[in-house]
């Protein structure tokens, strides 16, 4: 019914349009009824609201504001600074959706002698707004950072992202270091902007065939969900869909399009060099999860490069998005706690000046 090479065409786009609109309606519907009943996070209301435009297309970015104790009773100065991005699938609307992962940062002990600010960030979805806009709008989301140093003190700069929210995080990263790098012509003196980065089951390369796992033996007592492959072609096909509907672009050369944008460390992170992650990363990724694989194939390269230091694990008995609905005693509520805590602990050391 979907076909992931028809990213072309105002027929095609019209398709991918009606098919993401049906998933949308039946996803936050979906969403929305689990929030009512307790089993899906309710969302942490911001202190602020910043929205920002997008240097390089017509829509708009926004970013949720939050800050901790320490940051609220600041008189003046700067605090640390800490961006998230979402998990959407690229195509659905769901900032916001991280609210016990804020939550557990903004009321965190041991970060209440550390000012700090979190940035939620929206980014563009598809196919109204296909890749690289994404990437285009985290950009903007940290360049938005980088203007406003009264604010934030990009010596304490991290980041976090869940799903497509963590593989821009990633891309982000890796492509800030690679253009610092080759500005200064110089690798030895390299101070990476990002000091440290976390990363939930994570997409991190869109080359070749995605593997397939087996599923959970009881899917509906398994946290996390595995995507069904009608929605992942859907995604594939809206998130690479020809940045003109009205374009006379050629099969051949549509497919050269989508391989040298597919190529990019900042759409594919596990194209980037080892050298150019994050000093302090931190993978989670969930066993009944197809995209554990490439992810865990990168952690290892990573392990074995020795240039950051790695953190965090593989999941098991979870699945995609497990942090958002597990409950106590549930599979992954352990977990849960521990991967936040230690996200906590990656943003305190960095707070302290104890990452280096």
């Amino acid at each position: 019914m979907i076909d992931r090479d028809g990213t072309t065409g105002r027929a095609n786009y019209v398709k991918l349009w009606v098919f993401a609109q049906v998933i949308r309606t039946f996803g936050m519907a979906g969403t929305n009824l689990l929030r009512a009943v307790g089993l899906f996070d309710a969302p942490e209301p911001p202190h602020e609201v910043v929205v920002i435009p997008s240097t390089k297309g017509d829509r708009t970015i926004t970013i949720n504001l939050y800050r901790n104790k320490a940051a609220l009773e600041l008189t003046g100065g700067p605090t640390a600074v800490h961006l998230n991005w979402h998990g959407s699938g690229w195509i659905m609307p769901l900032h916001g959706q991280n609210g016990s992962f804020i939550r557990s940062i903004v009321q965190s002990e041991e970060l209440s002698q550390y000012p700090l600010t979190i940035l939620d960030c929206s980014y563009a979805l598809s196919p109204e707004h296909p890749c690289p806009a994404d990437a285009e709008d985290a950009r903007d989301a940290y360049e938005y950072v980088l203007a406003n140093k009264d604010k934030y003190d990009i010596s304490k700069l991290t980041l976090s992202g869940f799903s497509a929210g963590g593989t821009l995080a990633l891309g982000l990263s890796v492509t800030l270091a690679a253009e610092l790098k080759a500005a200064s012509n110089s690798e030895d003196s390299f101070e990476h902007p990002i000091k440290a980065l976390a990363t939930f089951y994570p997409l991190v390369t869109w080359l070749g065939e995605q593997p397939t796992i087996d599923a959970p033996p009881n899917p509906w007592k398994t946290p996390g969900r595995e995507t069904p492959e009608f929605v992942k072609n859907v995604i594939a096909a809206s998130h690479f869909f020809a940045p003109s509907v009205s374009s006379k672009i050629s099969v051949e050369d549509d497919k050269e399009r989508k391989m040298a944008l597919v190529s990019q460390p900042r759409i594919s992170p596990a194209c980037a060099r080892d050298e150019d992650f994050p000093p302090h990363l931190m993978i989670y990724t969930a066993e009944y999860d197809h995209l554990h694989v490439r992810t865990e194939e990168l952690r290892e390269r990573l392990e074995r490069a020795g240039k950051s230091r790695i953190y965090g694990k593989r999941v098991i008995g979870v699945g995609h998005g497990w942090d958002l609905e597990t409950k106590p005693g549930w599979s992954g509520y352990e977990e849960r706690t521990e991967a936040y805590n230690a996200v906590i602990r990656l943003i305190r050391d960095v707070c302290s000046g104890g990452n280096s």
